[in-house]
């Protein structure tokens, strides 16, 4: 989905109920794990530290997606597998909201928040 929303609020209102209960969930993991650093990037939401982007997500039009730095997916590709998730070298795609376990997301995005907090400025 190309979003014109100028902030993460406004594009949360765009979406169906059930698709903004699960990036609400993803939103505060993010922000539990990277604070201060929301913003729209790419026409979507975005976290990240200058230069290191940690993650973000996406309504498209087929799926939704979590997007998360490609070092925070490697580990747990087996699990994302096991699951039946589509996952690209950095995009996690899921159908349904209820198909992406919240637990498995916060150690993702928890897992890029640490790599970017290691990465040198």
């Amino acid at each position: 989905m190309i979003s014109t929303a100028k902030s993460v609020d406004e594009f949360l209102t765009t979406l169906e109920a059930e698709d903004r209960a699960v990036f609400e969930k993803i939103r505060a993991l993010f922000l539990r794990y990277a604070p201060g650093t929301e913003s729209m990037q790419y026409r979507m939401p975005g976290y990240g530290t200058g230069d290191t982007m940690i993650g973000g997500f996406n309504r498209q039009k087929q799926y939704l997606a979590l997007y998360i730095n490609p070092e925070a997916v490697d580990p747990h590709r087996a699990a994302l597998k096991k699951l039946g998730l589509d996952c690209g070298k950095s995009c996690i795609r899921f159908r349904n909201p209820a198909d992406l376990p919240l637990a498995l997301a916060e150690k993702l995005i928890k897992g890029a928040a640490k790599l970017a907090k290691k990465k040198p400025e």
